[in-house]
């Protein structure tokens, strides 16, 4: 058995297993949206907003990390669970309370902002554990799932206060970014998830094939970024980060990602679009 670290405390271990930086995105994707909007939410509703994204991404990052102790074991050994520091029943259980949770808080919303942000919340936490139980297992599927997650963030908040163009021009952003960089993850989880049984994209088509499909989706988020400024969505003031943070990375990773690809490779590039997505939402 893999032992703990010893600066890791208990508390770290669960942030870890909720994967908390993951989920302060999905939360910074909810404070963004707000911006986005043309009209102020209540003060409850935009409460509630954060708590149901962020419950139901974490309550869905520690069932995922449960279904995948397997794999794990071998990938990222030193995790939560597969190092035995959290005991897997008590990470199933509490992963299951936390989306119930979410759910909860998201039908209670439903008096501040509707019937269709309620009925997007539901079909948020659906998906996720459809990902984390069979999706996951099916070649692109499971990538195509989170993809909708993250862009459906955008969407979640924008009908609860108006939905804008710029809420769909994030939403269209944001997943076709992470549906790159999750075809990216399959590539450097690739051997870890045969040696299990599981055939991701990568499995099916090779890294190179699956390189090439992550850096077209990269590539369609090129005209994304710049039609939104000649169509008057957005001012000057996002156009200049956008094409420093967003746009010349994407291109340079866009470029690189097909040549020599590896998963050793792929890890790193999966690490260097969290920082593009990091650079979008500031300059969004």
């Amino acid at each position: 058995m893999v032992k703990r670290r010893k600066n890791k405390s208990l508390l770290g271990d669960w942030g870890e297993l909720i994967r908390w930086k993951n989920t302060l995105v999905a939360l910074g994707c909810v404070f963004v949206g707000l911006r986005l909007g043309e009209t102020m939410v209540e003060i409850p509703a935009r409460q509630i907003l954060y708590l149901v994204v962020g419950l139901i991404f974490a309550g869905g990052n520690v069932v995922n990390d449960f279904v995948d102790i397997p794999s794990d074991k071998i990938a990222h050994p030193r995790r939560p669970l597969p190092s035995g520091t959290i005991k897997p029943k008590t990470a199933f259980i509490a992963g299951l309370a936390i989306i119930t949770a979410g759910l909860l808080f998201n039908l209670a919303g439903m008096h501040y902002y509707g019937m269709i942000p309620t009925i997007i919340g539901v079909f948020a936490a659906v998906a996720i554990l459809f990902y984390d139980f069979l999706g996951s297992r099916i070649p692109l599927v499971g990538n195509l799932v989170i993809a909708l997650l993250a862009g459906g963030v955008f969407l979640f908040v924008g009908t609860a206060q108006g939905l804008t163009q710029a809420h769909i021009y994030a939403a269209g952003f944001s997943a076709l970014i992470t549906l790159a960089r999750e075809i990216i993850k399959d590539i450097a989880d690739r051997p870890a998830d045969e040696k299990v049984g599981i055939r991701t994209i990568p499995a099916v088509i090779g890294d190179k094939r699956a390189a090439v499909l992550a850096s077209a989706c990269m590539a369609t988020i090129i005209p994304l970024t710049i039609v939104p400024y000649f169509t008057g969505v957005f001012n000057e003031w996002y156009l200049g980060p956008m094409i420093l943070f967003v746009l010349l990375p994407i291109v340079l990773l866009a470029l690189l990602l097909p040549s020599n690809i590896s998963p050793k490779k792929a890890s790193k590039y999966a690490r260097d679009l969290k920082w593009v997505i990091l650079g979008g939402l500031f300059s969004l």
